[in-house]
């Protein structure tokens, strides 16, 4: 009788983001640097051989290539949320000068979708396929990827069965660790938010 191969995913968060805070980062804005003591114990913490993931964002490029280097392989569906027409801004910004669209939003922050951009909702059935079609196609290995809070926060609500409502009052905090093995179509949450 042959054993289901169990694919383990170490989700790492990407770097803290500089900039004002409730600002909404393009894909090409950078991260802070990064602790050469958090790196380490990143390292430590992070399996030896895996197959490394980014999402092809900077800020997730320039992370791992602190933490390993070797070539990560792009997987865009791992990408954060697409804010559309408010990437760029802070949240602040948006409460003054788009002011109904923005109470729009938050009325229903994973069911609404921002000007030009998507839902939650819609991330988290991205992000969904993407884990499904990565754990079939390296099955029993272990992947490291480096992706962004709400790819991660997706990653969870597809292991836990929950709703992306329940999944956005997840917190993963910059550089932190979560762990989720897939057997088969079976999900085991190891950790969550690790710092």
């Amino acid at each position: 009788m042959s054993r289901t191969p169990v694919t383990r995913w170490w989700w790492v968060r990407h770097g803290a983001m500089a900039g004002p805070p409730g600002m909404i980062h393009p894909a090409e804005a950078e991260p802070a640097p990064i602790s050469p003591a958090i790196v380490e114990g990143l390292r430590r913490a992070l399996p030896k051989r895996a197959l490394w993931l980014v999402s092809g964002w900077a800020r997730t490029r320039i992370t791992a290539k602190a933490l390993n280097h070797a070539p990560p392989l792009a997987a865009p569906e791992l990408a954060e949320q697409d804010f559309g027409l408010w990437t760029g801004r802070t949240h602040d910004d948006l409460a003054e000068s788009d002011h109904e669209a923005h109470t729009d939003f938050w009325a229903d922050p994973a069911g609404r979708a921002p000007p030009g951009g998507e839902s939650f909702a819609a991330q988290c059935a991205r992000v969904a396929a993407a884990v499904e079609r990565l754990s079939a196609e390296h099955a029993g290995l272990d992947l490291v990827a480096v992706a962004h809070a709400g790819t991660i926060r997706a990653a969870c609500a597809q292991a836990l069965d929950i709703t992306p409502t329940m999944a956005l009052r997840l917190v993963v905090e910059p550089l932190s660790l979560t762990r989720i093995d897939w057997i088969g179509s079976a999900a085991r949450v190891v950790a969550i938010n690790r710092v």
